[in-house]
């Protein structure tokens, strides 16, 4: 009976207590035995064996972790929702602050009037807006005036700019800009601007290569001997159809040798 001891090792679970019943009872004739081993080796070769019972047990296990249609669908969404927090996480306004280059540029006219330009060059992968707060000091340290102003639909790879103007005592200024990811898709990314020199100051050019409407646009102009700031001219820009231009007089009678463009969404 050692091969029958065997043979009820090598069956499935469910199948053992009947076959050791017989087995127990030793009620079986030979014939009947050899019956009893080809449908065990029927089952054997159905279920597997013990020597084979990691992969049999892996089959099972395969089976009992396999899931149905719709818990594979809320894994999906699982999965989605977990990318999409990811690529939330992944917009850090301090990182992302890192790549935007900031240029002050600050300006006393020939009346006394001040003014503080700062100008934006997004080298991030990003598409930002940027919150500016200005807090403008006298000599004495008081606090003058705090103004804030919104910078709308900085594009990755573009350049843009915020402007105040100044109380007339200010000598200090604290600025404080706050990052975050744009998302109404209200961008500068295909408003295109560029300054030529012309009799008077200069021409500037803003063209809209997009398939909507470019409104709500201004631009600064700001003209330079050497690295020192000599002027500036600053207007609004009519609105503009898909694929249209508009050349516009900037205005300055000072000799300037070099004059930067920048165009903003007027907040």
């Amino acid at each position: 009976m050692m091969n029958f001891k065997k043979i009820v090792k090598t069956l499935a679970p469910f199948m053992c207590t009947a076959v050791m019943a017989v087995s127990l009872s030793g009620c079986v004739s030979d014939s009947e035995f050899e019956s009893l081993k080809q449908r065990v080796a029927a089952l054997e070769d159905m279920y597997g064996s013990d020597d084979v019972s990691g992969s049999s047990s892996s089959r099972g296990d395969s089976r009992a972790t396999a899931k149905p249609e719709n818990d594979k669908d809320k894994d999906k969404d699982s999965k989605s929702d977990k990318n999409d927090s990811a690529a939330n996480e992944e917009f850090d306004p301090e990182t992302v602050g890192d790549d935007i280059k900031i240029e002050e540029y600050d300006y006393i006219d020939s009346n006394g009037a001040k003014y503080a330009f700062f100008t934006f060059e997004n080298r991030s992968e990003f598409d930002v807006d940027a919150d500016v707060t200005i807090e403008c000091s006298g000599t004495d340290g008081k606090v003058l005036d705090t103004e804030d102003k919104t910078l709308s639909g900085l594009t990755s790879g573009s350049r843009s700019y915020v402007g105040f103007e100044l109380e007339t005592e200010t000598e200090t200024i604290v600025r404080t800009v706050r990052y975050s990811e744009n998302r109404d898709g209200n961008t500068l990314d295909e408003v295109g601007a560029r300054a030529s020199r012309a009799q008077g100051g200069a021409n500037v050019t803003v063209a809209n290569s997009g398939s909507e409407p470019a409104e709500n646009l201004k631009y600064l102009t700001l003209f330079f001997s050497g690295d020192k700031l000599i002027g500036f001219d600053s207007d609004d820009v009519a609105p503009l159809g898909p694929g249209e231009n508009v050349t516009i007089p900037s205005v300055f009678y000072g000799e300037f040798d070099r004059v930067d463009i920048y165009i903003a969404i007027d907040d």
